[in-house]
């Protein structure tokens, strides 16, 4: 089994879902989904004085590799999932989108299908500008048979629980030994990245013959 840290702001994580999926569904492998609040929530010390020129190359290099792994990616996101100055960095005390997707995720997960709604509702966030629209909430949703005003309503009985289960995905990862996402782990070791730690981590898959490739 892979414990598989995930956030919804992170493009990394977005970028390698489709290789989580692959693990899971081509080649068997259990994959523990743990979705975690974006490191602006957990850590918002951590924007001190970086603003939008601190994160340029981060932008070029993410917008390469999704044009390398042919996956949908449009900049600036509209709305982004958090609220941040980009100028000062700082994050706002408001935050009107995160906490609602993030806890959709999650009950998503608790009804099994959180990293598959991950990386549709991902693909909306990275490519479509107002992803938060509540008509293309409902067409994602209903292509997993759930109702967007049940699930909503599930949510708000069911919140702290959620936030719960949320707090405890943070903690194992913290023990796991890092902060980051994308985050796997396997067998006690973190591989945080999508590009050679991955690798890494198909090695090592390979190596104790959990997989034979990964073409």
């Amino acid at each position: 089994m892979i414990d598989f840290y995930f956030s919804y702001r992170s493009p990394y994580s977005y970028l390698i879902l489709p290789r989580m999926l692959k693990l899971k569904n081509d080649h068997g492998i259990n994959i523990n989904f743990k979705i975690v609040y974006p490191i602006a929530i957990r850590m918002p010390e951590w924007f001190d004085n970086k603003n939008i020129f601190f994160f340029i190359p981060f932008v070029r290099d993410f917008k390469r590799k999704a044009k390398d792994l042919n996956m949908p990616l449009n900049m600036p996101i509209k709305p982004d999932p958090i609220r941040q100055n980009t100028i000062t960095g700082k994050i706002s005390k408001h935050q009107p989108y995160i906490f609602d997707i993030c806890h959709i995720g999650q009950l998503m997960s608790q009804r099994g299908k959180g990293i598959e709604f991950a990386f549709e509702l991902s693909t909306l966030i990275w490519s479509v500008k107002n992803w938060n629209d509540d008509k293309l909430l409902e067409k994602l949703l209903s292509d997993f048979g759930e109702d967007l005003n049940e699930v909503r309503e599930a949510i708000k009985i069911n919140e702290k629980q959620i936030i719960e289960e949320i707090k405890l995905n943070q903690d194992d990862q913290k023990n796991a030994g890092h902060h980051g996402v994308p985050l796997n782990v396997y067998k006690g070791k973190y591989y945080f990245g999508q590009d050679d730690p991955f690798n890494d981590l198909i090695n090592e898959l390979i190596k104790d013959n959990i997989i034979n490739d990964f073409k």
